[in-house]
């Protein structure tokens, strides 16, 4: 295979940082769009004999951030292949509708879904150009209707986040760039869910969850990044506007 490059936002820490690591696995030069600088440092080294990977501080919430971020990935690796919109959040905003904050709203939906489009909208005229890309956005089962932490503005994010792929699909086919979108459940991808987990739930909690998972098991980043690399391959090339449920059958079950 064409030596391919990808971006993966929010690709300093938690999933993000495993999606990374599994594309440089997979022959990738990687992009990683942070925020955390301190993160995208320590990610740096550890990824230094991995293969070629670019930390820029990023807030994808930020036209200009992007803009600034994409044109540096260009000068270093002169195209972008693939675009994964992993950087997102709950933010802790999870009150009932009435006691949340406008600020509160606005700031989890600019993250989720402000973040997936300007970032789309970024890479699409160089994927244009090139007639080749794959972008793989991150959804969530809060955004099928079936939350378990996160609050509504979170879902809402998540669900807007499908709507948007859906639709971009239409625009993008004929330019051989195909969208889609991945929908985990419960997946322990970094020390702040792994906590959550094992020392904020009850027993009696998780016993609960994985009952009602087909899987009988939370989802882990592998679990993910083998979705994310499925639709990022070429052979993946008639499959878009879709949304892959990666959740252990909680969606249907």
């Amino acid at each position: 295979m064409e030596k391919r490059v990808a971006i993966v936002t929010g690709g300093a820490d938690g999933l993000g940082k495993e999606l990374a690591k599994s594309f440089l696995l997979n022959n990738y030069d990687v992009v990683a769009f942070d925020i955390n600088e301190v993160n995208l440092k320590t990610t740096a080294v550890e990824f230094q004999k991995l293969g070629n990977y670019l930390p820029l501080v990023t807030n994808v919430a930020d036209e200009e951030s992007v803009t600034a971020s994409l044109r540096q990935a260009l000068d270093a690796f002169g195209r972008i292949d693939v675009l994964v919109n992993n950087a997102g959040g709950s933010m802790g905003v999870s009150q009932e509708v009435e006691k949340i904050a406008a600020n509160d709203w606005d700031k989890v939906i600019n993250l989720n879904l402000r973040g997936t489009f300007l970032c789309a909208k970024a890479v699409i005229p160089t994927m244009k150009e090139r007639e080749y890309g794959r972008i793989i956005n991150m959804s969530s089962m809060a955004g099928r209707g079936r939350s378990l932490f996160g609050g509504t503005p979170y879902a809402a994010a998540k669900a807007g986040i499908i709507g948007f792929t859906r639709q971009a699909s239409k625009e993008l086919g004929k330019y051989n760039i195909t969208i889609n979108a991945v929908a985990p459940g419960l997946t322990l991808s970094g020390p702040r869910i792994i906590d959550n987990w094992q020392n904020k739930k009850t027993e009696e909690e998780r016993n609960g969850f994985l009952s009602r998972t087909p899987m009988g098991r939370p989802g882990t980043p592998q679990d993910i990044a083998g979705a994310v690399l499925f639709l990022s391959n070429e052979a993946t090339s008639y499959i878009t506007g879709a949304v892959i449920d990666v959740n252990g059958g909680v969606w249907v079950g």
